[in-house]
């Protein structure tokens, strides 16, 4: 899998993240505040997600650069995002699964070219919310056997909270003969739109065997105290497979929904 180039990452990343951040407003030195944190039901609220599953329609823009030169040109674009809900009748390494069927579609223009990309994966999980694996046409990854992480989101988080929740080891294929590297999953709370409410962002990265980033994609939704949940913006960093198949190792792609 092609490697993301250093200098792409480091200013990229930042702005990603930032988009999610809920930061403190005030540098005052008064007494802290004994009123407890707000508590979101988050195993809920994905049990929500799981349910209805999500299909936008975005506005996005970005950056990509062209591996071979260097070159790198501004672009939008309109990004189709669907995520099925969850299908209990599956099976994934030997064991019941519901499966979650994730894509991205898009069609950009860059540097005057006209383009489709796309990425499509499965997503695996347990009858008791288990992170099983993701399988994918170029990887196959399942959870580490260190059992350092719980491989489940937790059911109640609070603003600014932050936690990796697993570690994959990622394959070729479901032989797990061929490695291509690693995956992890995590996530973070901050700040909503209101007292009630909170952003919850998901962020997956992918490394190759050698430890560099080869994709990073960052989910963001809406969450409340009732454990309601809605999708509000996503980010892109990496690789999307391209109707032209020398651009889809030949481009970088950074982009975000508007």
């Amino acid at each position: 899998m092609p490697r993301i180039s250093k200098a792409f990452i480091a200013p990229l990343l930042c702005g990603l993240l930032v988009t999610a951040c809920g930061g403190s407003t005030g540098g005052g030195t008064g007494a802290p505040t004994s009123a407890a944190a707000t508590t979101f039901p988050l195993s809920i609220a994905l049990l929500n997600l799981d349910t209805t599953g999500v299909q936008k329609t975005l506005p996005v823009s970005g950056t990509a650069i062209f591996n071979a030169t260097g070159s790198s040109y501004d672009f939008t674009g309109s990004l189709d995002f669907t995520e099925t809900p969850a299908n209990a009748g599956s099976n994934f390494e030997n064991q019941a699964a519901r499966q979650i069927d994730s894509s991205l579609t898009g069609a950009f223009n860059i540097n005057g070219a006209n383009n489709s990309f796309s990425s499509i994966n499965q997503s695996f999980l347990s009858a008791n919310n288990l992170l099983l694996g993701i399988s994918s046409a170029k990887s196959y990854c399942t959870p580490s056997a260190s059992g350092q992480f719980p491989d489940k989101y937790p059911d109640t988080v609070t603003i600014g909270q932050a936690q990796l929740v697993v570690i994959y080891d990622c394959y070729q294929d479901g032989t797990k003969t061929s490695p291509v590297g690693t995956g992890k999953v995590s996530f973070l709370v901050s700040a909503g739109n209101s007292p009630e409410t909170a952003t919850f962002s998901t962020m997956e990265t992918f490394t190759d065997t050698t430890g560099l980033q080869t994709q990073y994609t960052q989910k963001n939704y809406l969450i409340d105290t009732s454990g309601n949940i809605s999708f509000l913006t996503l980010s892109f960093l990496g690789f999307l497979t391209s109707s032209n198949n020398w651009l889809a190792n030949g481009i970088q792609l950074n982009f975000k929904s508007q």
